[in-house]
């Protein structure tokens, strides 16, 4: 079932409070899974521990021009420009998303470096080039064509550019029907078609010309967040259903709290996994 691009705004729109509940949003601005090892004591800590990671694996420099794709309410963007004195582009299709990041920029006094705008990752406008760095948490899983936002990675990279992700994988080539509803559940109650096939991902990479890819699993490193997220929707999925048959909530924010139990059903059953995806173009000769 695609999923359309009205579905997605609608979908962070309106569980953006549930977010903000269940993720601290305010303070954490950041929608992540996090990143948890032996120097995390928090949620907080994790998900600045996962943009940490994900930094020192891009290599990321002053000198790094980054895009980020799917860029929330710009947490990681603010934090790339202020850690590392970058400069860094946030695109997502939600209106809300791009005026609050706005206002977070400003807030932290890093609008000259950092600028958000509504596009979509997959067709963008900025010229061929334009990027050193391109950088997608949690957000790639969202393309119903995934190619198609590699195929756009590859466009606005410059040689010697770095593609760095985060995100779900499939980790079966097939499922069961029980394991499809499963799978269904969590993914399409988060606006997600499906994950992409992790052989199938890196292989349209290296075809259209990314060279030193790896996909590395990192699910264990994600398990806590993943296991709370479980807990807490199940504590509250009564109270949503109730909210929304007194009209108190929508079907959708119902579904986003049925996804956040059954995500890690499918998770501790092996359906699927969390990873970190690297690729660089290659220079020019």
């Amino acid at each position: 079932m695609a999923i359309s691009k009205g579905h997605i705004v609608e979908y962070y729109d309106s569980c953006e409070i549930d977010y903000r509940w269940m993720w601290d949003l305010e303070n954490s601005r950041s929608m992540h899974f996090g990143y948890w090892d032996s120097s995390v004591r928090s949620l907080s800590d994790a998900l600045h521990r996962q943009n940490e990671t994900l930094a020192r694996r891009a290599g990321i420099t002053p000198d790094d021009d980054v895009l980020d794709a799917g860029c929330g309410v710009g947490g990681s963007s603010l934090y790339l420009a202020r850690e590392f004195g970058c400069s860094v582009a946030g695109i997502s299709i939600s209106p809300a998303q791009i005026n609050q990041a706005n206002r977070y920029a400003r807030d932290e006094g890093l609008s000259d470096r950092v600028r958000f705008v509504e596009q979509d990752f997959t067709r963008t406008n900025f010229p061929d080039g334009s990027f050193s760095v391109i950088w997608a948490v949690e957000s790639v899983c969202h393309a119903n064509e995934k190619a198609d936002f590699l195929r756009e990675a590859f466009r606005l990279l410059r040689p010697g550019g770095r593609l760095i992700l985060a995100d779900g994988f499939e980790a079966h080539p097939e499922y069961s029907h029980e394991e499809t509803a499963l799978m269904q559940s969590w993914a399409n109650g988060w606006a997600v078609n499906r994950l992409a096939n992790a052989r199938q991902f890196e292989a349209s990479a290296r075809a259209l010309g990314f060279a030193n890819t790896e996909l590395r699993n990192i699910t264990e490193n994600v398990f806590p967040s993943s296991r709370r997220l479980h807990r807490l929707a199940s504590l509250s999925l009564l109270f949503g259903r109730m909210a929304e048959l007194l009209r108190l909530r929508a079907q959708i924010q119902t579904q986003n709290i049925v996804a956040a139990r059954d995500q890690h059903l499918a998770l501790r059953r092996g359906l699927w996994f969390y990873g970190v995806f690297y690729a660089e173009v290659p220079q020019a000769n």
